[in-house]
């Protein structure tokens, strides 16, 4: 067998693995589609909400993401992963699904003195230690190491409370640990990234979300108020942010929480274009600006016909993002 029909069999046998993973994970209930192969982008739908001109055959009613086009259905899993070799993205909305993300901290990152005092440098450890000062441990779970050296563990979210509402966050747990909940989505295995393979570490049943752990991440107020109801909320900003990046946040998120309902979405995108420039350009964290701008247009969430969604914000606060940085403004 020479070399080149030995790459072949191998990307073959790798796609068949995909479909085979992919179809495993909806019989079980998840909502799957499909990636762009070697990413973790989604390869649908192929243009931002803001610039939905309604030719996608899947967009005829309205912009539809990548959430929206999720399925657990085997016979569109089957079509679809057959005409290429698809990362596989679990969309932890529609899946019940609430995943803890924990990484490992870049080269030039300083560990904050509480953690370093304790000796703890990693996200794992965070997660370890937070369990112990709970008072518990961490329950088996199915879990995933990701190329980066991260680890993803899956918890199955409440159908009713405060965790049944929980969304995506970005160190709200704790140093080096992320969630994906309502409104993101996970990759799963076998799928490639960077060409190294997401693998499963532990194939434990999907446990319960810890209760400390939705009493950490969950609001002190209603993630979603009754519609109507205006909740003016304070962005929550670094201490290194500067002040006329501070302004910016703040004008920005008053703009949205200020938003009729025709132009909620136009309105939200363009206030995301203009703090994703900032991030870009290095004066803004992205989380703080992602999350001043959710917590604005949950003013919005559940009012109109169709409801604005969380689902819907996110989406649309990522697309600005990624269109303000074209254009990056430094805090210089």
């Amino acid at each position: 067998m020479n070399a080149t029909h030995a790459g072949s069999s191998l990307a073959d046998k790798h796609h068949a693995t995909l479909l085979a993973a992919a179809l495993e994970y909806a019989a079980s209930g998840w909502h799957v589609f499909p990636l762009t192969p070697g990413t973790k982008r989604p390869a649908t739908p192929r243009h931002a909400a803001a610039e939905c001109d309604r030719t996608d055959p899947w967009c005829r009613s309205g912009h539809t993401g990548w959430e929206q086009r999720a399925t657990n259905d085997l016979d569109r899993i089957t079509r679809a992963w057959s005409t290429r070799p698809f990362g596989i993205g679990i969309a932890t909305g529609p899946s019940g699904l609430l995943v803890v993300d924990t990484d490992l901290a870049k080269p030039d990152t300083k560990t904050p003195e509480h953690w370093s005092s304790r000796g703890v440098s990693t996200g794992e450890a965070v997660l370890a230690d937070l369990a112990d000062q709970a008072g518990t441990v961490l329950p088996a779970t199915w879990t995933v190491t990701t190329p980066s050296g991260g680890v993803h563990r899956y918890y199955r979210r409440p159908e009713a409370g405060p965790g049944a509402e929980l969304g995506n966050s970005a160190g709200r747990l704790g140093w080096l640990i992320d969630t994906r909940g309502l409104g993101g989505y996970v990759v799963a295995p076998p799928s490639l990234a960077g060409g190294r393979a997401y693998e499963v570490a532990d194939s434990a049943e999907v446990a319960d979300l810890p209760a400390w752990i939705t009493e950490r991440l969950a609001p002190s107020s209603p993630t979603s108020p009754t519609p109507g109801t205006v909740r003016h909320i304070t962005p929550r900003l670094g201490a290194n942010v500067p002040r006329y990046v501070a302004a910016a946040v703040h004008g920005e998120a008053r703009k949205v929480r200020e938003l009729g309902q025709g132009g909620r979405n136009h309105g939200l995108f363009c206030s995301a274009v203009a703090l994703g420039q900032l991030v870009a350009g290095g004066a803004l964290p992205a989380p703080d600006a992602y999350d001043a701008l959710l917590s604005a247009a949950s003013v919005h969430f559940g009012i109109g016909a169709p409801p604005f969604t969380q689902a819907e914000a996110a989406q649309t606060i990522r697309s600005g993002f990624r269109r303000g940085a074209n254009n990056p403004r430094t805090a210089a």
